[in-house]
């Protein structure tokens, strides 16, 4: 149960109280309640839950909560951990991994899975791993839904609702555009087998753009959540993936969009946000640069500023994939910007 809930239900109850147990109360005094009452549920509507995935700290998954408490952040999101990706965990590491969340008083927002990235969509296709660091589960789709079920389990046990998946990393060996109306099909169709397991657990799963994917773009990942039209199938978006989008792997349909536009198109949908940012530089062999928020090409005091006025309270997530004393300087400045 969110803060943001319980926060509405206390003033409703209040209001309803004074109202029927103040009969004599004026015409103008009623007005000046709802008014208090309006005021207050939209500052409780604000409340955005900030997190940061623990790996991006430190390596060592204690080490990190204990970082991530001392700055005062009350949420997670776990990917990395024990030297594998989150998914792969037995029971005895969750059991340690669940301890270790009850001790430093932190809620899991999000299970970053790797299901559906390092999965060839095609049968001759192959995929590598772009980063040694980024933990991955391999195999085929059959394997990856194996692992959804483990994660599911993972997810029950730590009290979270979501995990994460990702549309097929694009292949080597197969030129470009990728997320093609046949490949929409093919991924539709595999994202509808999770989707099955996912609901059968009560869990979400998120959806996320990602730019070494076959839809780096989210009104790309948008386009599958809304044919599929599930409680157990949303969006993660991530803002700096689209922006990052290669655009030589991109369908022309999806190019020339903003982030903010796109944002007001996939708001409806989305369930989970990543937050990291870029700075572009001509004449690299790879342009886009990872910066802390801020320090990059992202708009993000638009894209808060518009999420505080839709009364967004689900997670912004930090996934700032720069150094670790960058990364702190990333906490600090969302808590600052998102006030």
């Amino acid at each position: 149960m969110s803060q943001d809930s319980f926060f509405h239900r206390y003033i409703r109850n209040e209001l309803f109280f004074l109202i029927r147990s103040t009969k004599q109360f004026k015409s103008y005094n009623i007005y000046f309640l709802f008014f208090v009452a309006v005021l207050c549920l939209k500052q409780g509507s604000d409340i955005m839950q900030l997190s940061i995935i623990t790996d991006q700290i430190n390596q060592d998954f204690e080490t990190a909560l204990q970082i991530i408490h001392e700055h005062g952040y009350k949420y997670i999101e776990i990917h990395n951990v024990f030297s594998k990706s989150i998914e792969e965990c037995n029971d005895k590491e969750v059991k340690k991994i669940k301890e270790l969340v009850q001790r430093y008083e932190v809620k899991v927002t999000n299970i970053a899975s790797t299901i559906f990235f390092l999965c060839p969509l095609y049968e001759n296709d192959q995929v590598t791993l772009f980063n040694s660091e980024f933990y991955s589960i391999k195999g085929n789709v059959h394997t990856h839904l194996r692992y959804l079920e483990n994660a599911c389990k993972i997810a029950l046990e730590l009290d979270c609702k979501r995990i994460r998946v990702f549309p097929f990393r694009w292949p080597d060996n197969r030129k470009p555009p990728f997320g093609t109306k046949e490949d929409m099909e093919i991924i539709l169709n595999n994202l509808l087998l999770a989707e099955k397991i996912a609901r059968n657990y009560g869990i979400t799963l998120v959806l996320e753009n990602c730019p070494y994917s076959h839809l780096p773009k989210g009104k790309m990942t948008l386009q599958l959540v809304q044919q599929i039209n599930s409680p157990y199938l949303k969006l993660l978006w991530d803002p700096a993936n689209s922006y990052r989008a290669f655009k030589q792997n991109v369908p022309l349909e999806y190019q020339g969009i903003t982030l903010i536009e796109e944002l007001k198109e996939v708001y409806p949908y989305i369930d989970h946000i990543h937050v990291k940012d870029y700075h572009y530089v001509e004449g690299f062999k790879k342009p886009f640069v990872h910066k802390p928020i801020y320090d990059g090409d992202i708009d993000y005091d638009s894209i808060f500023a518009y999420l505080k006025e839709q009364g967004y309270d689900k997670a912004l997530s930090l996934e700032p994939e720069v150094s670790h004393k960058e990364a702190l300087l990333c906490m600090k400045r969302l808590q600052e910007k998102t006030k």
